[in-house]
């Protein structure tokens, strides 16, 4: 029995060392993250639908991107959606995105007195549905923390989303 606890106990030393180094890079990402939202100097440009969008959602889109001595180092996509919103922001370290914050935005639905849905309130702000935190250290995600549930069929897929990053990151910086 007591050869079987050690072998256990080395087996799962490399694991503790893993997941104490996650902690510290999540820790470092945290203080960026926070280092970049305190910073009341970044140079902000705005783009709207076209802009930056292949398609047109009907509730518009909106871009905008956050400059630290020329270099991007956050932006924010707004996408517009018949029952509220999606907003991601996205934070970037020497061009490589190191954190990205989803959520998703619901309007009140408003139903008749039989219980039939007949339209989503607009008059009230959205209720916040959904939120995904991902954490990236080398372009790979080591973390991805969700909390409710989407509406829309959309999946946090790494791959897809640094290609979209390198995508928006170039389009803003052209625009600048």
């Amino acid at each position: 029995m007591r050869t079987i606890l050690l072998f256990i106990g080395i087996l799962a030393i490399p694991f503790i060392g893993i997941f104490q180094n996650t902690e510290e890079l999540i820790q470092k990402i945290r203080t960026e993250f926070r280092r970049i939202n305190s910073n009341h100097q970044l140079k902000k440009i705005d783009l709207y639908n076209e802009e930056f969008m292949e398609y047109t959602t009907d509730g518009g889109g909106q871009l905008t991107g956050y400059f630290e001595n020329g270099k991007l180092v956050k932006y924010v996509e707004w996408i517009g959606v018949s029952y509220g919103s999606i907003v991601i922001e996205y934070y970037l370290k020497k061009g490589k995105l190191f954190f990205a914050y989803e959520q998703e935005n619901k309007f009140k639905s408003v139903y008749d007195s039989s219980g039939e849905w007949m339209y989503f309130d607009t008059s009230l702000p959205p209720e916040t549905i959904f939120e995904g935190r991902y954490y990236f250290n080398n372009s790979k995600l080591i973390r991805e923390l969700n909390k409710g549930d989407r509406i829309s069929d959309r999946v946090f897929e790494p791959s897809k989303i640094l290609k979209r990053v390198y995508l928006m990151t170039d389009i803003l910086r052209k625009k600048r």
